[in-house]
């Protein structure tokens, strides 16, 4: 009776174990699949969303060196910028553009007032710059994906005013087109 427990209790504590098995193996941790690659490269700011409506994550992983690196849904590590310096952590800002397109903006503050803005497209696995700007003053991003820059607009008896220009995306020109003042 007591070998019969014991053997009932082996199989079950064997078989409830196994899915967590399958579940961690099937699970890859961006950050640990990207510091295995590049043992050297630590991430620090990371998310992860569906850019392209397959309802498979890509990861987006920036590390302390700078890098900004995608993983794609297929697991394919790629480098996207490197060089990102910043005193504070990059942040990521997901935009939908559309029912069918989603774009990875990253803003880089500079305190006190500087914030450098840049967008991303995800196409063929990877993603392509589509817009960099600077705001010396600010940058937003409005819920309609529209960008609204602030930029000072030096005087040439000193001091500066206030300039501000829009940025919304045309996917005919695949571009975003800028409106108001925009900095030079």
């Amino acid at each position: 009776m007591k070998k019969v427990f014991l053997l009932i209790c082996s199989i079950s504590i064997f078989f409830g174990l196994l899915p967590i098995t399958l579940v961690d193996a099937a699970t890859v941790n961006p950050k640990t699949l990207l510091e295995k690659k590049f043992p050297r490269e630590r991430v620090t700011v990371s998310k992860s969303v569906d850019l392209n409506g397959d309802n498979k994550k890509e990861h987006l992983l920036i590390t302390d060196s700078g890098n900004f690196y995608l993983i794609n849904s297929k697991g394919v590590i790629v480098l996207i910028v490197t060089n990102y310096y910043n005193e504070e952590d990059p942040t990521f800002h997901i935009l939908n553009i559309s029912s069918k397109e989603t774009h990875v903006a990253v803003t880089l503050d500079y305190p006190p007032s500087n914030t450098q803005l840049f967008v991303f497209k995800y196409q063929y696995g990877t993603l392509k710059k589509k817009l960099s700007i600077i705001g010396d003053v600010s940058i937003k991003i409005l819920k309609s994906g529209e960008i609204k820059q602030v930029w000072k607009s030096h005087l040439p008896e000193g001091g500066w005013d206030a300039a501000v220009a829009h940025y919304k995306w045309n996917s005919k020109k695949d571009k975003y087109v800028g409106s108001g003042e925009l900095s030079p």
